[in-house]
């Protein structure tokens, strides 16, 4: 899971800052030493050492940080990929556009994410109708202007980019008077 409160943007956003020793994050004093760079300090202390292996892997998985060896240490430092995903988006602000002229094409989220995954798919439904979404149906949310952009980088952030669909439909049956109301979309 990345976002905003985890422990892989964390690392992510201590990496942009420049690399860092891969040992300084499981010093028993890291919090202090760490603390420009942790948004989230006062919790670090807490945290176990498997989950940061794991939140580390995880990133180098993905491509958004590299480990490096210099002089017998272990370093790690953000990608292009990683700079990218920060620069590119801010979570916490993404806003989606609000055109004027309406393309009379729906974009609907659409997703089956497994109780595994229950935080996560709690977080995809809050974020979706923060910016914006009418919640159609329990896993299915819609949106009358194009968003994917965002869509791919907020399952991205989440990581949980292989259970989301993001399809582009021009009619719907039941709801489209409603949602056209709920936009204040215009019939023409």
């Amino acid at each position: 899971m990345l976002h905003k409160e985890s422990l892989s943007a964390e690392i992510l956003f201590m990496a942009i800052a420049g690399p860092i020793i891969l040992a300084s994050l499981f010093l028993p004093n890291a919090s202090q030493m760490l603390k420009p760079l942790l948004k989230w300090h006062k919790n670090w202390d807490k945290i176990k050492r498997q989950r940061i292996q794991e939140s580390i892997k995880r990133l180098n998985q993905k491509g958004l940080i590299k480990l490096i060896e210099k002089n017998g240490k272990l370093y790690i430092e953000i990608t292009r990929d990683g700079k990218k995903l920060i620069k590119d988006f801010d979570y916490d602000n993404i806003k989606l556009s609000n055109d004027k002229k309406w393309d009379k094409k729906w974009r609907m989220v659409v997703f089956d994410i497994s109780e595994k995954k229950n935080k996560e798919r709690r977080a995809l439904s809050v974020k979706l109708k923060e910016i914006g979404f009418y919640p159609l149906q329990e896993s299915v949310f819609i949106y009358p202007h194009d968003c994917q952009d965002e869509i791919d980088f907020i399952c991205r952030f989440l990581d949980i980019d292989q259970y989301v669909n993001y399809c582009i439909v021009d009619t719907l049956d039941k709801k489209e008077g409603d949602l056209r109301k709920f936009f204040d979309l215009s019939l023409s």
